[in-house]
């Protein structure tokens, strides 16, 4: 089967379980209309990870986007974070537990309320399908993913170099950008789409000044 191409992308940055910013950017993009339903078109969305944690309603952000990739596989692709990463490892390292729940994990102990051990605990729906999230995705020339770039992280894995450790493509807290190789080193920055919030989520253009993708 042939993929069907791109005509637009939507790149939407940490979400840390605001529901109201997901559904607002969803309806902006044109992803969805006006009463939440997918609209069929050739514009894809590629979500940056971090969906849990810090805000209210990261149990409602984890379903809408199952929901989305499961109508929409072709269409929509879900990174994994390092908060996804951090509750995914909670159970089994309480030195990452702690670091989870001091980093906003609590709130999505509250959400889950009686229902994060059947949902998010080794062999839940939802930790099967948090762990089943990549890392990074290619599209073309672009290589979208949550932090930095890093040949390897501290303990000597891709995974987190990808959703967590590495320096950042550039500097500061913006929002998702795409970042020109060529010319080097004063790459041209611009945004692609986003909500705006403080992320290091970025997407980098890797093979010729920003444009519509080739």
């Amino acid at each position: 089967m042939v993929e069907e191409a791109a005509q637009d992308i939507l790149v939407i940055p940490d979400l840390h379980g605001r529901l109201d910013a997901l559904e607002a950017i969803l309806r902006v993009g044109g992803f969805v209309d006006a009463q939440g339903a997918l609209v069929d078109s050739g514009l894809w969305l590629v979500q940056l990870g971090d969906l849990l944690d810090r805000g209210p309603r990261p149990r409602a952000c984890v379903e809408r986007m199952m929901d989305l990739r499961a109508r929409a596989p072709e269409r929509v692709r879900v990174l994994k974070g390092n908060h996804e990463d951090m509750v995914l490892s909670a159970d089994l390292d309480p030195a990452m537990r702690r670091l989870w729940l001091t980093n906003g994990g609590t709130s999505t102990l509250a959400d889950y309320e009686g229902g994060f051990e059947a949902l998010i605990e080794p062999g839940g729906l939802h930790y099967r399908w948090l762990e089943s999230l990549p890392t990074h995705f290619e599209y073309r020339n672009v290589l979208f993913c949550h932090a930095g770039l890093g040949s390897r992280a501290k303990d000597g894995s891709t995974i987190r170099a990808f959703c967590g450790t590495g320096r950042p493509l550039s500097g500061g807290h913006t929002g998702p950008w795409c970042a020109a190789t060529p010319p080097r080193p004063a790459a041209a920055w611009r945004r692609i789409a986003g909500s705006g919030a403080a992320t290091s989520a970025w997407a980098m253009e890797r093979k010729r000044a920003c444009g519509p993708l080739s």
